[in-house]
């Protein structure tokens, strides 16, 4: 395939990760989506992309539809170009808000000489601490796009394959073509409020909500927010709510940017 400027490509990742380091059995795949475009690149669950397009099209017609319950990952990564200006968008963290939390931290790599043939690809080797990982990144000068999965940018080439030295968490290109007009749109939901966040800023909640990540949902509660037929029902529903998502986050503990959790 021939890359030209200002066109839009479509780039298929499978995502290997296993987020809880007591059960290594449990590994989680996903196919993800690097779409790269003139100005920006969007990267996406590929599950939820083809969801958030499903719900959009049926809002048009006055359905509602759910999101698929399959998605693992619910981020977006929106990084614009040229300088690589990097959000993550999420909801993962409330029902009422749309996170957007803004990166500017510089990817210090360490190129190396040894190179290895990936698919029709020739790629160089390439080091990076990152995040509380050390990340191992194949690359290609063939693709002429300084971008890959998840925030990982600024290498001579497209990222072909990267994955941390406990391969926790590994990326592997899978296909790509050129986007056509029928092709499935990414889709950003602009109806939800929106709470931004430095990343610096982010790392102050995030540490608190995983101390209490049922505290927005007792709010809520308290607040009326949320109807229930008697006191008694609405302390074994907190209760058990509570219960959840403190299970969720405790078997959430071998998360991307490992540093998160020191």
């Amino acid at each position: 395939m021939s890359f030209v400027s200002g066109q839009k490509y479509r780039f298929v990742y499978s995502y290997m990760s296993i987020p809880d380091t007591l059960n290594k059995n449990n590994i989680i795949n996903e196919n993800m989506v690097l779409e790269i475009d003139k100005d920006k690149s969007v990267f996406i669950s590929q599950r939820k992309m083809i969801s958030d397009s499903v719900m959009a099209e049926d809002a048009k017609k006055g359905i509602m539809t759910m999101p698929d319950e399959n998605i693992n990952t619910r981020y977006i990564i929106v990084k614009k170009y040229p300088d690589f200006k990097t959000n993550l968008i999420t909801d993962e963290f409330s029902t009422s808000y749309r996170f957007i939390i803004s990166d500017d931290r510089s990817l210090h790599w360490v190129l190396l000489p040894e190179k290895r043939t990936i698919g029709n690809y020739e790629c160089q080797k390439a080091e990076l601490d990152f995040a509380g990982r050390k990340w191992i990144a194949w690359f290609t000068e063939e693709i002429p796009f300084n971008d890959g999965p998840y925030k990982f940018k600024g290498l001579p080439g497209l990222i072909i394959e990267i994955k941390d030295l406990s391969n926790s968490h590994g990326f592997q290109l899978q296909g790509m073509k050129k986007i056509e007009d029928k092709s499935v749109p990414v889709i950003i939901d602009e109806k939800k409020k929106i709470r931004s966040f430095t990343f610096k800023d982010f790392v102050t909640f995030y540490k608190e909500y995983r101390k209490d990540p049922a505290k927005e949902f007792r709010q809520r509660v308290l607040s009326g927010d949320v109807y229930y037929e008697s006191e008694e029902k609405r302390q074994e529903h907190m209760k058990l709510i509570e219960s959840l998502r403190k299970e969720r986050v405790k078997k959430d503990n071998n998360i991307i940017e490992l540093d998160l959790l020191k």
